[in-house]
């Protein structure tokens, strides 16, 4: 124990004066004195038993016996002494090793907390200003201009692009904390293909290139969230455009395999583009991460398409690869999702939100838009005056409620980030209120997660649209469409 011959023969208080030596030699005379034993697993003992200066924590497991003689009389102890610093200090490391890394995941939680917080608010601030400048567009169209057309479609299709990655900034958002609610239906792949290639269309068109469709004769049908399947084809769809030089190839194709049991629908997106290095394919589904990027950064992105792809197809129960032969090789991505068998005839399943709104036939709604930024709302109120609504404007809530008293609003759509007060106190009074109690409310926010949707729910909204609005979608919904909106609306109380 103590590594020292000098002390055979002396009495312990000789040997260790020391009072916090003193320490063990009093469980020694305790147990000589009352006959009862002593045990314990980790003991600390004094630093410097050596006394030659050196200082260090020894410990040890103790185990004091006393002998008695026939009588009972106690003569002596025997003491076992096993020394375990090391066991002991390798616990004490993991300990704070846990310590620390509980530390760090608090850390980190609280990062991650405040990261969704903040890309929740920068997607409501980003819409804020995009939804005035998308409804001027529409506004234009519907008025057939035609003068300004080419202006048109340019700031159209940046306004998309700087949209596309507002969604995906939340998208990641919701998507890391388990928060995706998949709506899912009965497709058919063509459907989703199509409607991937529509979303991505502008950016073929730019870029001048060859784009090839394999789609299987037979229907290929799987059980999926058709915004979201056409989202993932669109994101590959628009990779392989940003990736491949104008004027290159791009192939898509889509197969029903029966391997393995139930079968699969397998869907391809493959070009001749830049391609794919060894070293980043392990990792090209992970978030912000990117190919290479020319210097004037053509390819925009934030390197978020990917990481939605792989989340967004493994929540429908498939998979997704790449492959890539190296760069300058161009890429293949293949994706795979459960097939199910057709069920009776599903010719007629096609939603009506593409009809074109019709224009009210001499019975237009009283219509109250209450939002602070002026510029939507006056423009919002254009579009709806346009198609034979009757519109009133208010930029306030107190000024929402002194004019709803006297134009008694059949429809009102409030911005919910309103000042003094939000639009769901705004909502809760207009519905406690016996003129506007039977208003239809429509949430118009720049907040679109599915507890902002829960929340408009409990504030008495019917219906909550996300900024910027699809005007024809909104033009339906005053105008009493129903069937045509029904994913927007919110459950019925």
């Amino acid at each position: 124990m103590v590594r020292r011959s000098d002390i055979i023969g002396k009495r312990y208080r000789e040997v260790f004066p020391r009072a916090e030596e003193r320490r063990l030699g009093g469980i020694l005379d305790r147990v000589y004195q009352t006959g009862e034993p002593f045990s314990t697993e980790e003991y600390l003992v004094p630093e410097d038993l050596r006394d030659d200066g050196t200082r260090e924590d020894r410990y040890f497991r103790f185990n004091v016996q006393p002998l008695c003689d026939t009588e009972g009389q106690v003569y002596g102890m025997m003491a076992v002494a096993t020394e375990i610093s090391e066991q002991v200090r390798a616990r004490q490391v993991l300990e704070r090793s846990q310590e620390e890394n509980q530390k760090l995941l608090r850390e980190l939680e609280a990062a991650s907390r405040a990261k969704d917080e903040f890309l929740a608010m920068l997607g409501h601030e980003l819409r804020n200003p995009l939804s005035p400048i998308a409804t001027a567009l529409q506004l234009m169209k519907l008025r057939g201009e035609t003068r300004t057309t080419r202006e048109q479609q340019v700031i159209e299709r940046q306004v998309n692009h700087l949209t596309r990655l507002v969604d995906d900034l939340l998208d990641v958002s919701k998507i890391t904390r388990g928060k995706v609610e998949l709506r899912k239906e009965r497709v058919e792949i063509a459907d989703v293909i199509a409607k991937a290639i529509e979303m991505a269309s502008d950016l073929f068109e730019q870029r001048n290139h060859d784009l090839s469709l394999d789609v299987a004769y037979e229907r290929l049908w799987v059980d999926g969230d058709p915004v979201r399947l056409a989202q993932v084809v669109a994101n590959l769809l628009t990779n392989a455009a940003r990736y491949t030089a104008p004027g290159g190839k791009i192939m898509v194709s889509a197969r029903r395999e029966s391997e393995p049991e139930g079968g699969q629908v397998v869907i391809r997106v493959k070009d001749n583009g830049s391609g794919i290095s060894s070293d980043l394919l392990p990792r090209i589904f992970d978030l912000f991460i990117q190919g290479h990027r020319s210097a004037d950064r053509a390819e925009g992105g934030l390197g978020l398409g990917l990481a939605l792809v792989k989340n967004l197809v493994v929540l429908h129960g498939g998979s997704v690869v790449a492959l890539s032969e190296g760069l300058g090789k161009g890429s293949e991505f293949v994706i795979r999702l459960p097939a199910v068998a057709e069920v009776g005839n599903l010719d007629a399943i096609h939603s009506e939100r593409d009809r074109p709104p019709s224009q009210p036939d001499g019975h237009g709604k009283r219509v109250l838009v209450v939002d602070d930024n002026n510029d939507a709302a006056d423009l919002l109120a254009e579009i709806l005056r346009d198609v034979g609504h009757q519109v009133e404007v208010a930029y306030s809530p107190v000024a929402a409620l002194e004019l709803s008293e006297t134009f008694r609003p059949q429809v009102a759509v409030l911005d919910i980030g309103l000042p003094v007060m939000d639009g769901y106190e705004l909502a809760a009074r207009l519905r406690s209120n016996p003129v506007t109690a039977d208003c239809l409310l429509i949430a118009l926010t720049g907040y679109g997660q599915s507890h902002d949707r829960t929340r408009s729910e409990q504030g008495g909204f019917q219906y909550h649209l996300v900024k910027p609005v699809d005007i024809v979608r909104l033009i339906k919904i005053v105008s009493g469409d129903e069937a045509a909106t029904a994913g927007d609306a919110l459950p019925a109380h």
